[in-house]
């Protein structure tokens, strides 16, 4: 079976206009190949506008740290007022009504069994960032910060649930759900300090996630996508290996099962931020201990700058996986580019998934 092309969301700023054009650039530039989804417009800086407009909710939020989002060591910090009581309509990242206008631009393609690409925050990664921000750059983030983040996080998560349990109500044959969380291994980075850290929080989030996953509509189709974040186009960390992504995704299929769920397509990361795909086996070799449960494997190996090296990483991800892609994809989407560059990835994209597969 051919790979798809998985394009993760968001265009460049110029690029980014109206949602009929954004569905067709990605049409034009899939090039007849079949993709996972097709995505629709989407701000590349959605998330610092979510996150600079909660102070907009004066009666509900105070800033407790100036920022702007710079960069990493430019982050803001918030509180719930004393007395507030936050609620899952302060925080919500989606606009229902605007969604559905998205799937009414999407059905006019009328282009069969593809469905539109609808993005998903994880409730952990929106408290996080709110609460969090001042002291995200810590090596150990401040307990009172962690502490609020964790308080609230509920709230987060009913606002999410609610906007897919809409949305998938009125168009959940339409739309597959792009479920984004960077602290699934961001968090494992933080808390390699501690004995046993990594392991643990790996755990704890893993089951967060399935128990939200639960939630969701039955007929709610989605697509995870892990990463080790990209703002300005650099990463947090960088990984000496897969072994986190593979310890994690073992977790989270056996959360998973246990709920009845079935495991979904996932994207692996392996090019990120401005680095090229590895091509040291070793990389790769803690894919030999992934679940075969997981058997829809996306990885992120596409560097627009070199085919060649990302058709070998592809290679070296499958060998090790002992399994075929069912898709290849950039490093977090294409926001992060210019329009020229983004253009360039998604040929890239093409040559990468049409490569002949390697199973040593």
């Amino acid at each position: 079976m051919p790979r798809q092309l998985h394009f993760c969301g968001s265009l460049p700023p110029e690029l980014t206009t109206s949602d009929a054009e954004v569905m067709q650039w990605f049409l034009r530039h899939s090039k007849g190949h079949e993709i996972t989804a097709l995505p629709t417009r989407q701000d590349p800086r959605w998330v610092i506008n979510y996150l600079l407009g909660l102070a907009e909710n004066t009666d509900v939020f105070e800033v407790t740290a100036a920022g702007e989002y710079e960069d990493y060591d430019d982050m803001r910090g918030y509180r719930v007022r004393k007395g507030a009581v936050l609620k899952p309509e302060h925080v919500s990242h989606g606009d229902v009504d605007a969604a559905l206008a998205q799937v009414a631009e999407f059905k006019a393609l009328n282009l069969g069994d593809t469905r539109l690409m609808l993005s998903v925050p994880s409730p952990i990664d929106l408290s996080l960032f709110t609460f969090v921000g001042p002291s995200f750059q810590n090596a150990v983030p401040a307990l009172s910060e962690v502490r609020r983040a964790l308080k609230y996080m509920p709230v987060y998560t009913d606002a999410i649930v609610d906007y897919v349990t809409k949305v998938t109500e009125a168009h959940g044959d339409d739309v597959l759900w792009h479920v984004e969380f960077p602290s699934a291994l961001v968090g494992m980075w933080k808390a390699r300090i501690f004995p046993g850290g990594p392991a643990l929080a790996s755990s704890l989030h893993s089951k967060y996630i399935a128990k939200m996953l639960a939630r969701f509509p039955k007929q709610a189709k989605v697509i995870l996508h892990l990463c080790y974040g990209n703002y300005n186009n650099t990463e947090v960390f960088v990984p000496k290996d897969l072994t986190w992504s593979v310890t994690y995704l073992n977790k989270l299929g056996r959360e998973l099962t246990r709920r009845q769920i079935s495991l979904p397509p996932v994207h692996i990361p392996v090019a990120f931020g401005s680095h090229s795909p590895s091509l040291d086996e070793k990389f790769y070799a803690p894919l030999r201990r992934l679940s075969r449960s997981w058997r829809q494997l996306i990885p992120g190996v596409v560097a627009e700058s070199d085919e060649l090296s990302s058709v070998a990483a592809l290679h070296l991800f499958e060998t090790a996986a002992g399994r075929s892609s069912t898709g290849v994809a950039c490093a977090c989407g294409l926001g992060r580019h210019t329009g020229p560059a983004a253009e360039r990835a998604a040929t890239a994209m093409g040559v990468v998934a049409k490569a002949q597969p390697r199973m040593d």
